[in-house]
């Protein structure tokens, strides 16, 4: 195994290789009410490119791909690069934004969960930035060893706050070595409830004031 990647699972989960598609981190609340689900495997060229799976009752979402410099666009396969297909080879400061449309209420915060699976070897892991959100967690796994490299993903947790009527998502590729991208998935979750947040403040006021009772009793 490389040296790159001992260091990696030294700081990190390792998963045995998979095939190509994969959504390996997911968040408990994945399937509850107020969630989206996007994942862009980049099965052809399109671009923008929709996601080849997705669940999102309040609108679209789309990802433009601009290539930056040095960089080879969409590749179906090539040697050297394992199990992985349709991917893309951004170059030095190529990016894919992602726009997703979400749950159009005026609710307390966000919560989104990004996984970006890149190759990293002759090229390195890109930067994923969320505009107006607060970064809570992140981690790496080990996708597809290939001895002198191979792919990996990053898994990163945001919160925006309040929750905003839709959100952008901007994965940059490294401006000196590039990044090659294969896949990008993102959950979301809206949360709480309005009228949840209402009851929890008033149960707490209730209590409050039943205990001052007891104290002066």
């Amino acid at each position: 195994m490389s040296r790159l990647f001992n260091l990696v699972i030294c700081a990190s989960i390792f998963i045995p290789a998979v095939a190509a598609g994969h959504n390996l981190i997911e968040p408990p609340w994945a399937s509850a009410g107020g969630t989206t689900f996007q994942d862009w495997t980049f099965d052809d060229a399109d671009n923008p490119a929709s996601p080849e799976t997705v669940r999102n009752e309040y609108g679209e979402a789309a990802a433009l791909i601009t290539v930056g410099n040095m960089g080879v666009g969409w590749l179906d396969s090539q040697p050297g690069f394992g199990s992985q297909t349709g991917f893309w080879d951004l170059g030095s400061g190529g990016t894919v934004v992602l726009d997703i449309d979400n749950r159009p209420l005026a609710l307390p915060y966000k919560e989104i969960w990004v996984q970006v699976t890149y190759f990293a070897d002759i090229s390195a892991a890109p930067m994923v930035d969320v505009p107006m959100a607060t970064l809570i967690d992140s981690q790496t796994v080990v996708v597809e060893d290939l001895g002198m490299g191979g792919w990996l993903l990053d898994q990163s947790s945001w919160r925006i706050e309040p929750n905003p009527l839709s959100e952008q998502i901007i994965v940059t590729a490294d401006p000196m070595w590039g990044s090659i991208v294969d896949q990008v998935v993102v959950h979301t979750i809206c949360v709480p409830e309005p009228a949840t947040t209402g009851l929890l403040a008033f149960g707490g006021l209730l209590l409050l004031r039943k205990e001052r009772r007891n104290h002066h009793v």
